[in-house]
């Protein structure tokens, strides 16, 4: 059975890959809901590609937050899920989340990677990378994990602050969808893990000299 989801995207590179990866895999979204903040550059770019699905409805709403009565419509929308993808901080409040299962993409493994630039410390700490779906609660990066996906380091570790991250995002995005009607959820249980943040300049730079180190070595061998 098909799962039936709407999508939430914004002027940003993530919902654009978005879109891209769920056209190039024949999911197709019931609805398009598309907070433009003016951006110039991404919102160009949507418009002139048509979103990417010219025949799927668009609801165009104006403004820079999803935490406003304009969303009540959600509730009335026949999809089972809407992906968020948000922009990069926004936080959506417990009574918009009422309304609708919201999927968002993580990249890091849940609960032991909450908060930002995770892939940077679960490359020091394990030299691995990890992307969850998760249904988002009031909590930041703690409502209950759909779906898991390990990535490698890409060989290009400089991508990570491009593309990849978006990347990794979409492809587990699809999964999860292709997947999702044999899904359990699984509850993130009580622990101590800690919240990252954003990674000093100095922990990255450490990243970025073990890789280069490691691909020296392996052309050496």
């Amino acid at each position: 059975m098909t799962v039936k989801f709407s999508i939430f995207i914004t002027n940003t590179s993530r919902s654009l890959t978005y879109l891209k990866y769920l056209k190039k895999n024949n999911l197709n979204p019931e609805i398009i809901i598309y907070l433009d903040n003016y951006e110039k550059v991404y919102s160009k770019i949507l418009k002139k590609k048509k979103f990417l699905f010219p025949k799927i409805k668009v609801i165009k709403i104006f403004g820079k937050t999803i935490n406003s009565k304009k969303f009540y419509f959600i509730k009335k929308l026949n999809s089972d899920f809407i992906i968020f993808s948000g922009y990069s901080g926004d936080i959506v409040k417990k009574n918009i989340l009422s309304l609708k299962n919201f999927i968002h993409c993580h990249p890091g493994k849940l609960p032991q990677y909450k908060g930002s630039t995770t892939i940077y410390y679960s490359i020091l700490r394990e030299s691995k990378i990890y992307c969850s779906a998760i249904v988002l609660n009031k909590n930041i990066d703690e409502g209950d994990v759909l779906f898991t996906e390990k990535f490698h380091i890409p060989n290009n570790i400089f991508s990570i602050d491009k593309n990849y991250d978006d990347k990794i995002r979409a492809i587990t995005l699809v999964n999860t969808l292709k997947k999702i009607n044999k899904l359990k959820l699984k509850k993130q249980k009580k622990n101590n893990y800690s919240h990252y943040f954003v990674i000093h300049p100095v922990l990255r730079s450490i990243v970025f000299k073990k890789k280069f180190i490691q691909n020296n070595a392996v052309k050496k061998n």
